[in-house]
């Protein structure tokens, strides 16, 4: 059994951010009274990117805003944008090797930006963002290792259980070959990202009819795009070689973005079908000004002074609606959102934590949105007439002869089912809420009541040093939806907020 001092699980941004903040801290400051033993776990065998920066994704998926939204104003992001430029030719020759036709026509349209200094015009191959990552934290690596401030062991495994023992956490472990170990740690971090994802055929019985893939990014996405391509391939009438996409939130949009740049596996495609309750695909993000952005219900309450937290979010709504005709108007939105942040101060806790908890994420259903390259895509494949956006809620897949056949309840509140057999069906519909996650280290925590759910359902609670339980941090997006002096985010899908708080979770790791 392994004993640790800290012990992270997870090793994506969340775990990575800190990281880099903890280890900057151990070369810089006063030495402590004896050296670290930190151990990292990771289920998979890359370290230090995670699923949306690392080889799950595509090298061509891009950031949902421009990168000048990506990282907040400040050092941090002045080092990444000269590391951009310093690092130009190496990174710009890896995406144009392994990036094909929409590598090329990113760098095409892009490199001119990077040029100028347009970076609120540059959406970037998040790739470029893994490496950067990765790399900072190797050099504060190599420095503890010379100065001998800690011992950092990797282990690659899945963390399935935590238990308290003597004031202590033992981590179960389960390795590749399904082996099990412990290790017993001091301080535990749980930086794992968001929950799996909503396993939405758990009761349909899949078979040989068609290929369910439910995790886009499981083992990955290259993995799964050359699943879609050898299905369809064995499908004589192309007729039935189609697509069915379950949801439409921003993994859809990527989808729909990497397929129109693979005429290969797009003309091997009949048709594209999502479904979702909204039947639209995620705002663009408009670069369009106004003369004034008016916010006449926020203001009206921002004047009287008299308004509850639900009253508030009423206003907040019908000040948006008119951003999300069609179109995000960033400027506009942004003030909705400030403004109810602003009147919401004025508001008793148990309000401000049902903002967080609740009406927050509602908000942020109502302005998903992506950049103009993904919209585009979408907008080139329905105008080709291969994506059809179909609005209804998914009730299964019924198998037939040469596909699954999709029953689904119609905005008229009608059961249906759709013309089209599908040979294979991908599920983007998000992450499941922790209480029905599929994830036995999450199971557990809620199993032994060492971890709370918050109002959100999406995270845990946490008070302002991060600690769900005495010395178990939570850092990433299972803190989304909590309310204190520290963290006050209703999400955390977001690398600047994570850069924000990884300083003050490095702070509370080092207290001894």
């Amino acid at each position: 059994m392994s004993m640790a001092d800290i012990t992270i699980i997870g090793s994506g941004a969340a775990a990575t951010t800190t990281l880099i903040e903890l280890f900057g801290k151990l070369a810089d400051g006063p030495p402590l009274k004896k050296k670290l033993n930190i151990i990292i776990v990771e289920k998979y065998a890359e370290f230090w990117k995670g699923i949306p920066y690392g080889a799950r994704s595509s090298v061509n998926s891009l950031t949902i805003t421009a990168i000048s939204d990506f990282i907040s104003p400040g050092k941090e992001r002045d080092l990444f944008f000269d590391w951009l430029k310093v690092n130009l030719n190496d990174w710009t020759s890896d995406y144009r090797l392994k990036g094909g036709m929409a590598a090329n026509t990113w760098l095409q349209n892009n490199l001119p930006l990077i040029e100028e200094n347009k970076w609120n015009l540059v959406y970037l191959p998040r790739f470029v963002f893994g490496i950067y990552l990765q790399q900072k934290l190797l050099a504060y690596l190599q420095t503890l290792e010379e100065k001998q401030l800690a011992n950092v062991l990797l282990i690659q495994a899945e963390a399935i259980d935590v238990k308290v023992e003597d004031a202590q956490y033992k981590v179960t472990l389960e390795y590749p070959d399904k082996t099990l170990s412990s290790i017993t740690t001091t301080k535990l971090v749980i930086a794992t990202g968001s929950a799996p994802v909503k396993n939405n055929m758990e009761e349909t019985a899949a078979n040989d009819a068609y290929v369910y893939i439910n995790d886009l990014y499981a083992p990955s996405l290259d993995d799964n795009l050359k699943t879609l391509q050898n299905t369809l391939a064995n499908v004589s009438d192309k007729e039935d070689r189609n697509l069915l996409i379950i949801g439409s939130n921003a993994s859809c949009i990527e989808l729909l973005y990497l397929l129109n740049h693979r005429p290969d596996l797009l003309s091997s495609i009949h048709k594209i079908v999502t479904i979702s309750q909204t039947g639209l695909m995620p705002g663009h993000i408009s670069e369009k000004t106004l003369d004034s952005y008016p916010c006449p219900n926020l203001d009206r309450l921002k004047h009287t002074g008299n308004y509850s937290i639900h009253t508030l979010i009423e206003a907040t709504k019908k000040d948006i609606q008119p951003a999300i005709q069609g179109h995000i108007i960033i400027p506009y939105v942004d003030r909705a959102i400030s403004l109810t942040v602003e009147l919401m101060q004025l508001l008793d806790e148990e309000s401000k934590k049902i903002f967080f908890g609740i009406y927050g994420p509602q908000l942020t259903r109502l302005i998903r949105r992506s950049g103009p390259a993904y919209k585009r895509a979408a907008d080139n494949l329905i105008g080709v007439q291969k994506l059809e956006l179909l609005k209804g809620k998914f009730l299964g897949i019924e198998p037939a002869n040469n596909g699954g056949i999709l029953n689904y309840i119609a905005p008229d509140s009608l059961e249906q089912q759709h013309r089209f057999l599908f040979k294979i069906i991908i599920n983007c519909s998000g992450s499941d809420d922790l209480q029905n996650s599929s994830s036995r280290l999450i199971y557990n925590l809620i199993k032994r009541k060492i971890c709370t759910v918050n109002l959100s359902g999406k995270g845990f609670v946490v008070n302002e040093k991060f600690e769900a339980a005495p010395h178990l941090y939570i850092m990433g997006p299972l803190l989304g939806g909590n309310m204190n002096k520290r963290i006050h985010f209703w999400h955390l899908e977001n690398v600047a907020r994570l850069l924000y708080l990884s300083p003050y979770l490095a702070e509370h790791l080092l207290v001894q």
